[in-house]
């Protein structure tokens, strides 16, 4: 009859304190609410420099480069923008929870991000 060697303790683990902020549960709630965050400022940066551009004068044409991003969103914005909602709980839950200031205004901004997503849909089903 075989015996088990002895393999020793089990390792460590670290404690909460020395963890990651990401790997925490507020952090991984920033993360989610970042990534639900992310299609619309994809929408927005080129949108917004392509005002900047134009209100400067700088640009007085269409431009291929900053133009299909924001079109394609407004395709599709009408269809898939409430999805917006379910993320807007999720980023007051975040902000809630949230344990450092930085998360929290890039949450509260977030949820601004989703709130504006949310009445831009709802403007565009009404008229």
């Amino acid at each position: 009859m075989s015996v088990a060697p002895d393999i020793g303790p089990p390792p460590s683990l670290p404690d909460a304190a020395s963890a990651p902020w990401v790997e925490t549960r507020p952090g991984a709630v920033f993360f989610i609410n970042a990534l639900a965050a992310a299609p619309v400022f994809v929408a927005l940066y080129p949108w917004a420099v392509r005002w900047l551009l134009r209100t400067a004068g700088i640009l007085d044409r269409p431009s291929r480069i900053l133009d299909p991003v924001p079109a394609v969103a407004a395709h599709f914005a009408p269809v898939v923008g409430w999805l917006a909602l379910p993320a807007l709980a999720f980023a007051i839950y975040g902000f809630r929870i949230a344990d450092r200031r930085w998360a929290r205004v890039l949450l509260g901004i977030f949820a601004v991000a989703h709130v504006g997503t949310v009445i831009y849909t709802a403007a565009q089903w009404v008229g």
